[in-house]
C-alpha cells in the first residue's frame, strides 16, 4: 500500500461524506467524477464506496473510496 502519510493527507482534505461532483477537486483531477459513475456501472468499484442522497443524487463515502482508490495505486517504478 502507498505511504500512509499520503492518504493521512487526502482523509484531512476530504470530508467523511461528500458529493460525488467534487471527486474531481478533491483528488486534484486524479479521479474524475464521470469516470467513476461508469466504473460504477461496469462493477468496477464497490457499491460501498457510495450512499444515494434522494433518488438522483450520489455521494461518496470517503474511507470507503480511498481504501478502493489506494488499492488501485502503485509507484511508477512498479508498473511493468
Amino acid at each position: 500500500m502507498l505511504d500512509e502519510k499520503l492518504r493521512k493527507e487526502f482523509e484531512e482534505k476530504m470530508p467523511p461524506v461528500f458529493a460525488g461532483t467534487q471527486v474531481d477537486e478533491l483528488t486534484g483531477g486524479a479521479v474524475i467524477w464521470r469516470t467513476l459513475k461508469n466504473m460504477k456501472s461496469n462493477g468496477e468499484i464497490p457499491g460501498s464506496c457510495f450512499l444515494r442522497q434522494g433518488k438522483r443524487k450520489l455521494v461518496i463515502r470517503r474511507d470507503e473510496f480511498l481504501n478502493w482508490w489506494f488499492s488501485q495505486l502503485v509507484p511508477e517504478d512498479e508498473v511493468c
